[in-house]
């Protein structure tokens, strides 16, 4: 794509230098296209499957190689088939903004693969992974989830005298993260303490955890630093750790392929069971039954239960009111956005670890104005090591002030957000953005054009005919839209929480 031009040519150019070869340059590299870009992932379109996998088996080594080398920092490498009816650029590229890793992108745009074999290396059809219902945080900060191929499903009239399958387990383990490089200050010192003593005497110090705060804030760097700590200490513990969509998703699953013994034992089986994001079993009563079940079996069995949200409990709406006793058995602790202060020490350990040389004067500015959360710090620190390396110019205040306005201002640009919102909405209502622009009007179009507005409305300072431009109808079309949906907040709770949910989501807070 003609806007990752200056980033895809300088790297072409490294790989002629390195390969030293027009044959494999013209037939292997050449026709490759950047077709997503962020701080943490490029995503690559191949002309076909037959050499997106050859790539992959015999040269991706090398392109990840040159684009640390070229751009002074790594990124995760995810490699395409083309196919312009599965892949939607921009769809593809506001997933990789929003953090998705290279297995989430294979997941969610992959299509059948041939099976290639060279020189021994096999590459079968892809694994399926469920598509995450959400945005997730950034890939340095996602949880390293491996799933086994899911079986062929079986007729209807014979499931239930099927053999069943082992359960899947799921690893949760980055050694990287650890309490030692968790930069402490004020805003998260007493959750620091509380996780420490827990990984130190796990199910005897605070049972449960309940760590809370906004997103971007260091809770899933402390969630593996206490897997790290306990494998230390005990390397036959069985750890287990999901995020409340995805133990949703696994209950139906298991509940339409006749597995939900499988389903059970993988959980209270757990002698540690970690749960990030909580708060999306809400307003969902069959996911909260089982839930409340495993909890009560799990910490009657003396086993450590560790849960992370964006709310304390008792501010999760449409949740049940059992389960909110129980999370509050134990300890609960916040993380707070850092003060000024932390966010310069932040900035100093991120520059260094990233290899980013920044002045002094030019931390103390982004620590005045970096306000949101850590993953912003890092993705900042990218961005200012890319542009220096790539333009020979040193970081200073006024190269940072213009690189980096969008950020500082603590605003977007609305065509920003209007994609935000589509994107969002669209994922949670299972639509596509043209359906939501168009004419259709189902019953889940609907739906989701009438949220699309509300939120609209809501997180921009757009007038009533502004949006309706956007929609392409009068302003009353509008107003209707947003009375529909705030009849149906009063009553309905569990609306009035996925939307609270998408705008933080839109908003990254």
């Amino acid at each position: 794509m003609q806007e990752f031009h200056d980033i895809w040519e300088p790297i072409l150019q490294a790989l002629a230098e390195h390969v030293n070869s027009s044959t494999i340059m013209k037939l292997w590299f050449n026709p490759l296209q950047l077709a997503a870009f962020s701080d943490t992932t490029a995503v690559i379109i191949a002309e076909s499957n037959l050499k997106k996998n050859i790539i992959i088996n015999r040269h991706k080594q090398i392109l990840t190689e040159t684009f640390e080398s070229t751009l002074g920092f790594p990124v995760d490498i995810c490699i395409l088939a083309d196919d312009p009816e599965k892949i939607d650029r921009e769809a593809l590229q506001h997933d990789v903004k929003i953090g998705f890793t290279a297995d989430m992108l294979t997941a969610k745009y992959s299509v059948e693969q041939d099976t290639v074999q060279q020189e021994g290396v096999s590459e079968a059809a892809p694994v399926h992974t469920e598509q995450p219902a959400q945005p997730v945080p950034a890939a340095s900060n996602i949880p390293v989830v491996q799933q086994q191929p899911e079986p062929v499903p079986e007729p209807a009239h014979t499931k239930q005298n099927a053999p069943q399958s082992p359960v899947q387990t799921e690893l949760f383990q980055n050694s990287d993260y650890t309490f030692e490089n968790f930069i402490v200050g004020s805003s998260n010192k007493f959750a620091h303490a509380a996780c420490i003593a827990v990984a130190n005497a796990p199910a005897t110090a605070y049972n449960p955890l309940f760590i809370h705060g906004p997103s971007g804030l260091g809770k899933t760097h402390l969630l593996y630093a206490i897997t790290n700590r306990i494998r230390e200490k005990r390397p036959d513990a069985n750890i287990v750790y999901v995020k409340g969509e995805t133990f949703t998703n696994q209950l139906i699953e298991s509940i339409s392929d006749y597995q939900q013994a499988q389903f059970r034992a993988k959980y209270r089986q757990a002698d540690v069971f970690l749960i990030d994001d909580v708060q999306f079993i809400a307003g969902k009563p069959s996911t909260q039954e089982e839930f409340f079940n495993t909890f009560n079996e799990l910490y009657e069995a003396k086993k450590q239960i560790i849960l992370t949200s964006d709310r304390p409990p008792k501010e999760i709406k449409t949740l049940e009111d059992r389960l909110k006793t129980r999370f509050e058995w134990g300890l609960i602790a916040d993380i707070q956005p850092p003060d000024l202060e932390l966010r310069i020490a932040i900035l100093r350990k991120k520059a260094l670890d990233m290899g980013v040389d920044i002045p002094i004067d030019v931390l103390n500015f982004l620590g005045e104005h970096l306000k949101s959360n850590i993953r912003q710090i890092e993705g900042v620190i990218r961005r200012l090591g890319a542009y220096s390396n790539l333009t020979k110019r040193p970081i200073t205040i006024e190269m940072a002030r213009e690189n980096i306005s969008d950020v500082i201002s603590g605003q977007e640009p609305v065509k920003v957000t209007q994609d935000k919102i589509f994107h969002a909405v669209a994922r949670k209502y299972g639509v596509t953005v043209e359906d939501i622009r168009g004419k259709r009007r189902t019953r889940e179009i609907a739906q989701a054009r009438h949220v699309c507005i509300y939120i609209m409305r809501t997180v921009t300072d757009m007038s009533l005919p502004s949006i309706g431009r956007v929609f392409n109808r009068d302003h009353s079309t509008i107003l209707s839209s947003i009375d529909t949906i705030q009849e149906k907040i009063r009553e309905d709770a569990s609306l009035e929480n996925d939307i609270d949910d998408l705008i933080k989501e839109i908003t990254n807070q």
